[in-house]
């Protein structure tokens, strides 16, 4: 779809020239300026003075700010961006991660009517109680407290803000403008592939705005974590569920932000960051599917320091084969071994072999030197694999999401812990992770024999395409529709010393035959036979020489 529309062209049109006055105010018109917006849509780009609060703040906070100003699309693609500090860098990647989720509360009356709306009957024929002041308001939803008149359950009512998918598409599109003039008039920007940042970001935000997808990721982690004593998951109510509306059991805890704060001693501390980080490292290394927002608002310390999760709009999935290999890569890097590290990335294929090693080798071991520590303990992983992210980005790397989006996951999950218990070790608690790694010991039947099937059925459509594919070959073959090119070394000293073997091989053939027939020849005459002979043997050692000489 192009930027505009027939029936929206005006809608754009405002939003585009407001963007423009945010950027001018913000001290970002040069942006405009290369991307040619006022020449293209010919608006002028104003030459403001800056406000007071503004003049004095760095780049990132500007930034911030002004992402902040310009609503729920942008503060959510800055919270994308937080996570690629490949790509923004660490100091960015570190005030967009200061981002807030937050916007005032819309009325109440506003609320119930949604519900109405999505279930087509009155809100009293669902709750008997339905708390008008929500206890949570975000950008995209907010959350009542409620009880269902079937059954008593006490319940949240998350209920998406009105009319926020429609502002969310009417900027993504206009995103998607910005990122083809960003990739068309900014050459340094290209190797970020702005259009594909755009594409992943308007994926990941359409998936949020669905709450039935949302149900979903709750449920299935829910299952994950059923044997689990330390972690619990709310309940679904899949009856009362809808992309608009999503119903979940309430649980009664301490947000762990609060716990964080707390000088409270009837938490465990310990106890509570064990959990969060083995919690985390279940989720990665052995289901592949994991909550991608574990900051400590969205963790509730319950009775006997359980802790429960919230809010499932953000989750991540992973092959659990590319998390070892990054955990492998954090190895190296703990143990100073920048070979080690670089020839594992070029193994795995997350090192594009046309990568220049010596640079990079160069890169690791300033970034390595930097966290360097006499003991272990006391390296902050979150921070190192960090900033190894930062200086990959330069290089030609596969799968950078994945390697991103997880490496953001650990720092914020360690930061979240050593700020809960200051003598937590992430080290330490992926140790059980790290023997199965380390020993290759990682084995596992159900995965082992999954892979033969999925691999005994590609022979098996391979053995049925292959008459037909060798039919192929040899018709192309017959009609001289296949050509094969050969790239020779050295064929012109190969050929003479093949004309000098042969010549060889003549003479000691002719040499042979002589022998051969004065022998017959000496039977019958005496004198001629002999002569024969002695020029045989003439003709023989002359051979012998030449030979000998080369």
């Amino acid at each position: 779809m192009g930027l505009f529309s027939v029936s929206q062209s005006r809608q754009d049109f405002d939003r585009v020239a407001r963007i423009v006055d945010v950027l001018a105010r913000y001290q970002f018109g040069q942006f405009a300026d290369r991307v040619r917006i006022g020449e293209k849509l010919q608006i002028r780009i104003p030459k403001v003075k800056p406000p007071k609060e503004i003049l004095y703040k760095t780049p990132q906070e500007r930034v911030r700010m002004m992402l902040e100003e310009l609503g729920t699309t942008f503060v959510k693609f800055g919270q994308l961006l937080s996570t690629r500090e490949d790509i923004v860098g660490a100091d960015y990647a570190e005030e967009l991660s200061k981002l807030q989720d937050h916007m005032k509360p819309f009325p109440a009356e506003q609320a119930k009517r949604m519900v109405e709306d999505e279930f087509h009957k009155p809100i009293s024929d669902i709750f008997s109680r339905f708390d008008p002041e929500p206890f949570a308001s975000a950008s995209i939803s907010q959350v009542h407290k409620a009880k269902l008149k079937k059954g008593g359950d006490e319940v949240v009512v998350k209920i998406q803000r009105p009319g926020i998918e429609l502002t969310v598409k009417e900027d993504i599109r206009i995103m998607h403008y910005l990122a083809r003039m960003v990739n068309k008039y900014i050459p340094e920007m290209r190797k970020y592939d702005p259009v594909y940042l755009v594409n992943e970001f308007e994926r990941s935000i359409l998936k949020e705005l669905d709450f039935l997808r949302e149900a979903k990721s709750a449920e299935h982690l829910r299952r994950n974590f059923e044997k689990d004593k330390g972690v619990y998951i709310p309940k679904v109510y899949d009856d009362y569920c809808t992309t608009r509306v999503i119903i979940m059991e309430e649980i009664k805890g301490t947000r762990l932000s609060e716990v964080i704060n707390s000088k409270s001693e009837k938490f465990d501390r310990k106890l509570i960051s064990h959990r969060c980080a083995q919690t985390f490292f279940k989720m990665v290394m052995e289901d592949g599917f994991y909550h991608a927002d574990m900051h400590p608002g969205n963790i509730l310390v319950m009775n006997r320091n359980v802790i429960g999760l919230i809010d499932f709009g953000r989750v991540g999935t992973i092959d659990t084969e590319v998390a070892e290999n990054i955990f492998k890569i954090a190895f190296y890097a703990i143990n100073d071994d920048v070979n080690g590290m670089v020839s594992h990335l070029l193994r795995t294929n997350i090192l594009s072999e046309t990568s220049e090693t010596d640079s990079l080798k160069a890169d690791l071991s300033d970034v390595l030197d930097m966290h360097y520590s006499p003991q272990i303990k006391n390296i902050k992983v979150g921070q190192l694999l960090s900033d190894l992210v930062s200086v990959m980005g330069k290089y030609d790397f596969n799968r950078p999401r994945e390697i991103a989006e997880l490496t953001s996951a650990l720092f914020i999950l360690e930061g979240m812990c050593m700020r809960l218990n200051p003598n937590f070790n992430i080290i330490e608690e992926f140790e059980p992770y790290a023997e199965k790694l380390l020993s290759g010991g990682n084995f596992d039947a159900d995965k082992f024999e999954n892979a033969i099937k999925e691999n005994l059925i590609d022979v098996a459509y391979m053995a049925k395409d292959f008459p037909m594919t060798l039919r192929r070959f040899l018709k192309k073959l017959d009609e001289g529709k296949i050509k094969i090119e050969l790239a020779h070394r050295d064929l012109d000293t190969f050929t003479d010393d093949l004309d000098r073997l042969t010549d060889k091989l003549s003479m000691a053939l002719i040499f042979a035959a002589l022998i051969v027939g004065s022998s017959l020849i000496v039977q019958a005459n005496t004198f001629l036979g002999l002569f024969v002979f002695v020029v045989s043997s003439i003709v023989g050692v002359w051979l012998m020489l030449r030979t000998a000489l080369g």
